[in-house]
């Protein structure tokens, strides 16, 4: 269902009045939005080891090459695209006979947004044929911002019904705003087909069954109030 569904959370600290500051009160409220999970989030490290910094790097581009042209195949976007740069490192392996040996490593990552699922299954089967063997994909989704401005304008709305109680039960009237802060959370998103080195997808894949994301807005709001 596309329709976006409120679960509302709530936790408010009433320590009331700080000693130090007589004509305030401070009221910490969330609010959780979930959301039709109509993308992937498809990481991919791209990486390579050798004895020598050039033998790394040239076996490095090979597997960065067949990325490339498999991005091109499936009409991946730039926008849909984010990269970091290929790094290098050196590490002392002790597995050879006792002694130590120097390996080249590379490092490079990789992030889709994909919306096609069966994009994302076929993307991984080709992966694992070039011998890529650190992928993973979460669920999320392109109405994220949306969902983020829902559950601040719920978290504001539950801040001030609670701060509004509070005043009318212990005979207080509140008087303006002081400061508010707010911030978003997103939880981590359930994996979906989490692969390493994993065997090819079935025909019956879980990915058509609907899944969700959630968002939440959490503010921090201290009220001015006079007796």
């Amino acid at each position: 269902m596309r329709v976006l569904a409120i679960l509302l959370s709530l936790l408010v600290f009433t320590g009331a009045v700080q000693a130090q500051d007589q004509d305030h009160i401070s009221i910490n409220a969330s609010a959780q939005v979930l959301l039709p999970a109509d993308m992937i989030s498809f990481r991919i490290n791209v990486n390579a080891e050798a004895d020598t910094p050039q033998e790394a790097y040239k076996l490095h581009k090979k597997r960065e090459n067949v990325l490339v042209e498999l991005l091109k195949k499936h009409n991946i976007k730039d926008e849909e695209i984010n990269f970091e740069p290929i790094s290098i490192n050196s590490r002392h392996d002790r597995s050879y006979q006792n002694e130590e040996k120097k390996r080249i490593e590379t490092q490079q990552a990789v992030i889709l947004s994909l919306e096609s699922f069966d994009i994302y299954e076929e993307i991984q089967v080709t992966l694992i044929e070039n011998n890529f063997d650190e992928f993973s994909g979460n669920f999320s989704s392109s109405e994220k911002k949306k969902g983020e401005d829902k559950a601040l304008e719920k978290a504001l709305k539950i801040a001030r019904q609670k701060a509004d109680m509070i005043a009318e039960e212990t005979g207080l009237t509140i008087t303006g705003i002081k400061n508010i802060n707010y911030s978003y959370n997103q939880r981590p998103p359930r994996p979906v087909n989490m692969m390493e080195r994993s065997s090819m997808p079935s025909t019956g894949s879980l990915l058509q069954f609907d899944q969700t994301v959630s968002v939440s807005a959490s503010v921090s709001i201290t009220y001015n109030f006079e007796k």
